[in-house]
Parts: structure tokens; sequence; C-alpha cells
């Protein structure tokens, strides 16, 4: 009977391991927001899409969907090495880590996606604050406002945002790419 309990708590002491946190080696700070179920806010525009029944967002920041605006108040619920979950608007959303294009681990797509505090849009000009509102682009944007806007573009075919050429991901099939001189949008292309 003492074996069988023994046995009992450490297969209780796994589960209790692999759950929650389960393997994704998170700052003590990135943790400690999903065992509080703390409050946050997003630090760019996502959209998520409708796949079997369940929300998700894709760290390839496709363009497609429906809009959770930048500093959008959610409530961290969930996180594993491959995705995290939250709560936006009472709707459960989860996002997942596509690891060979966001180049980033779980702990630090959190730290990117998600802070404790708003972001200041006021240093932003008006035209750049309406782009970011809306999710798109204008002529002229700076590369910080056009991370707010869509997003950062996926590291594989963008692996250096001091670039003057941004590929990003309208959704599975097409791409298009945003370019800049001396810091500012001057065009965007489809391919």
């Amino acid at each position: 009977m003492i074996k069988h309990l023994g046995m009992l708590m450490a297969i209780v002491g796994l589960s209790f391991l692999m759950g929650g946190c389960g393997a994704a080696k998170l700052s003590p700070e990135v943790e400690k927001t999903f065992q509080n179920n703390s409050k946050m806010y997003t630090q760019m525009n996502m959209h998520y899409n409708v796949s079997r029944s369940a929300y998700i967002i894709d760290t390839t920041n496709y363009q497609v969907g429906t809009l959770i605006p930048v500093n959008s108040e959610v409530i961290m619920q969930d996180v594993n090495a491959k995705q995290l979950t939250f709560l936006y608007k009472g709707q459960k959303i989860i996002l997942r880590n596509i690891a060979k294009y966001s180049g980033l681990n779980i702990s630090d797509v959190t730290s990117k996606y998600f802070s404790s505090k708003k972001v200041d849009l006021s240093k932003f000009s008006k035209s750049e604050q309406k782009a970011i509102g809306s999710a798109s682009l204008v002529k002229g944007m700076s590369k910080d406002a056009v991370l707010l806007s869509l997003g950062t573009p996926p590291q594989h075919r963008t692996p250096d945002l001091k670039a003057d050429t941004w590929t990003y991901w309208r959704n599975r099939w097409t791409t298009f790419i945003v370019s800049f001189n001396e810091g500012k949008v001057i065009s965007e292309i489809t391919k």
C-alpha cells in the first residue's frame, strides 16, 4: 500500500511538472505571469484565425483574420515549449511559435508579444498612429511603427531588421515586401 501511494505521488508530481509551463524554459518574470494569470498588453497588432474550432495566431504573422490591436488587454493562461494561451475579450486564443520562422523560443515570443505596460503611441505621427490602428502601412512610416502595425516579419525571410526590405506573409500563399529608405517606408510590393 505504501509503495503504491509513493508511486502515485511520484506520478502526480511528474504530471504537475509537465503541466502548465511544461518543458518551456521561461524567465522567472515570464513564468510568474502565467502562474498568476496576469493581465498583460499586446505589443503589436496580431491576427487570429479559426482552425478546427480553436482561435490561432502563428508567429509567422499572417496579415489576415480578426485583428487584436496593439495595447489590447489580455490575460495570460498557459504556456508550453511550443505555444501559449491567453484570453482576449473572454475568448481563448492560442499563439503558436513556429520557431523555424520566428527564430525565437517561447519565452522570447512571450516577452516580444506581451508586456505589463502599454506601448506609447504618442511618439508616432498622426498618419502612423492611424496606420497602426488599422494594421496597415503608409509611405514615410518608420520601422518601429511598421513593427507595431504588422508585427515582426518572419525571421527566415528577414533575418536582419536593419535591412531595407522586409518580407511578410499576407496569408499562407502570398508574400509582400516592404521597402525602406533611411528607415522610412517607400513601397509595398505583393509577390
